[in-house]
């Protein structure tokens, strides 16, 4: 599974103009504007994933399987509820926050983890390096 691993955040694009979006506060922000990421990916047989996410102090894990509904951290660490899908090797999946649709799309491209979420014309791309 291509997934399966730890990433570190390269770059992102889109970040404080996304935020903004989701109404997280300005300090929130700006902490984390700059603050290291990584994601730590397992799954033992393709549909059920531990993903731990930290950033800067905090930390995080979201656990899924492929194809039921599960609920996961989203922007502003909110809670949502979604379905992830696995389609041509990508994790895809759409959900709701205060009334704005969001698509969501992770998938691994060369030696980059791609994590990207959209909605209302903005993208907020961010890219992770294996370690």
């Amino acid at each position: 599974m291509e997934f399966v691993g730890t990433w570190m955040l390269k770059e992102q694009v889109g970040y404080e103009e996304f935020m903004k979006l989701m109404g997280v506060p300005e300090q929130y922000i700006a902490a984390g504007k700059n603050a290291p990421v990584t994601l730590k990916v397992e799954c033992s047989d393709g549909e059920n994933f531990v993903v731990t996410t930290t950033t800067g102090p905090k930390s995080w894990t979201d656990t899924f399987k492929v194809g039921e509904p599960a609920t996961i951290c989203g922007p502003g660490q909110r809670p949502i509820n979604t379905v992830v899908h696995l389609v041509d090797g990508k994790l895809t999946g759409e959900y709701e926050i205060g009334g704005t649709n969001l698509q969501a799309c992770r998938q691994v491209v060369g030696d980059k983890l791609h994590d990207i979420l959209s909605t209302e014309g903005i993208t907020f791309k961010r890219i992770f390096d294996r370690q």
